[in-house]
């Protein structure tokens, strides 16, 4: 639609804009995102976040580079003539393309992050679920590729797009540019790949946003002039804030039970949900991985599982070992998928507390001891796999964001190894050992703290819980 057209909605239970700037290559969303930044700016806090993959731009930034450049440039053509010929994709291509839509993920959390902290937010390009491909769609759909490994991760891929795009903006911007412009403004891009996402910009619907379109080869006042004008009319649907991010008051509250496996943490934080709920809004939150839980699970198999059991677990005790190597590409891709698991599962305990709901949570990530005791997963072995390495990267950025939101109490259940395996005796005594002595060295980024003895019963540990939270005035 035009400008003039464009009627806005708010959207229900949003408190500032989400609009998105979307476009080929050479569209000017760069420019045009300076200046609206700049509109939303003066009047509120905003925050302008970049929704893009980017690989393009890691490719021309390596290119010039010794050694590595010749090699990486002539990958990308490659693959290039691969993908324009309908050949299949090389294995390189896909595993890096997965990585690059997880790198988006992590942006879209980061956004989401802001975005309920209170601030309007502008994206240059906007993740989409309907048409995989180079215009934000997931990429693996769109590789002539098989293989049970390829599905399996496609899946995961699909399902983390389709979760970003049910979060619709309040606008999309569409700046659309013809091909010739769009390769007179960026020569140094490949025309093949640039048709294709002007293709594949018109068939974007966006789960149904309103989409406003603007020709962007008219000249740039009058684009920016188009663009100012729909940027405005969302903003008179919301009201002005005077706060900065860190002024936003915690409506909710948050308290986290942390302990090794065996101390009752699940057990007594279910049943402190189900006490509090009848006097408040109050809900669990679990923010552990379930990986044991799912090896367990996979051990129990017929025939084959206890022997895939006893690979799986080998692989994890390396991975979460200082000093030890990774233990494969694959094994390093599993770990970064549950912690974006991890991640999905705390913006939900996140967004719950900002709603004013009390939150119990069982376990809490931090990130004073990698690799134990819901420390990042991928920080603790090491790897001369880049790819692996840039995943770690991605890693603790999502484990900082999570420490940072402290939690109101944590609550530490102290066991021994040998009560802790009385009590789960599938766990293995010696990982039981190495986290009943680490648990205590963690101070979970310096939020309040209290410590209960674990040991006894379960009705005297539930009782000491009690009457902490009642001490603390958190009930």
């Amino acid at each position: 639609m035009r400008v003039s057209d464009f009627k806005p909605r708010p959207v229900a239970g949003r408190h500032q804009p989400v609009i998105a700037l979307v476009g080929c290559d050479g569209s000017g969303k760069s420019t045009v995102g300076t200046a609206l930044l700049a509109l939303l700016q003066a009047e509120r806090p905003a925050a302008f976040c970049h929704l893009g993959k980017q690989a393009g731009n890691l490719e021309r930034t390596l290119a010039p580079l010794p050694f590595i450049g010749p090699y990486v440039t002539g990958k990308a053509r490659k693959e290039n003539s691969r993908i324009q010929t309908g050949k299949k994709a090389g294995v390189l291509a896909a595993v890096s393309g997965f990585v690059l839509s997880m790198r988006r993920v992590f942006r879209f959390a980061l956004m989401r992050c802001k975005h309920e902290r209170g601030m309007a937010v502008l994206t240059d390009r906007y993740p989409q679920n309907s048409v995989p491909g180079p215009m934000d769609g997931p990429t693996l759909a769109n590789l002539n590729r098989d293989g049970v490994l390829l599905r399996i991760f496609s899946r995961v891929e699909r399902a983390l797009y389709a979760r970003m795009a049910r979060f619709r903006p309040d606008v999309v911007i569409r700046l659309n540019v013809d091909l010739e412009t769009a390769l007179q403004r960026k020569p140094d891009h490949v025309s093949f790949k640039l048709a294709r996402k002007i293709e594949d910009l018109a068939r974007l619907d966006f789960s149904g946003a309103p989409i406003v379109d603007i020709d962007a080869t008219e000249p740039l006042a009058q684009v920016l002039a188009q663009a100012e004008e729909t940027v405005r009319k969302v903003l008179a649907l919301y009201p002005r804030s005077g706060q900065g991010l860190a002024a936003q008051p915690r409506a909710g509250c948050l308290v986290s039970l942390v302990g090794c496996d065996g101390s009752g943490k699940s057990s007594i934080s279910q049943s402190l949900v189900q006490h509090f709920s009848e006097t408040r809004p109050t809900v669990y939150g679990y923010l552990g991985l379930g990986s044991g839980d799912l090896g367990r699970r996979i051990g129990a198999l017929p025939l084959i599982g206890p022997a895939l059991e006893k690979k799986l677990n080998g692989k994890a005790k390396k991975a979460r070992t200082k000093g030890e190597k990774m233990p494969g590409l694959m094994t390093g891709l599993v770990l970064f998928v549950f912690s974006l698991v991890r991640l999905k599962r705390f913006l939900r305990v996140r967004r719950a507390v900002e709603k004013g709901f009390l939150v119990v949570t069982d376990r809490y990530p931090q990130m004073e001891i990698p690799g134990q005791c819901d420390g990042p997963g991928l920080s603790a072995a090491y790897s001369s796999n880049p790819l692996i390495r840039f995943l770690a990267w991605l890693e603790r950025g999502i484990y900082r964001r999570i420490v940072a939101f402290r939690p109101d109490l944590v609550i530490r259940l102290n066991v021994d190894a040998e009560t802790a395996h009385g009590r789960k005796p599938d766990h293995d005594l010696e990982a039981l050992r190495i986290k009943a002595e680490l648990m205590p060295q963690l101070n979970f980024n310096h939020a309040p703290l209290v410590e209960v003895d674990a040991r006894q019963s379960y009705e005297a540990v539930r009782q000491d819980v009690l009457d902490i939270l009642a001490r603390h005035g958190l009930v």
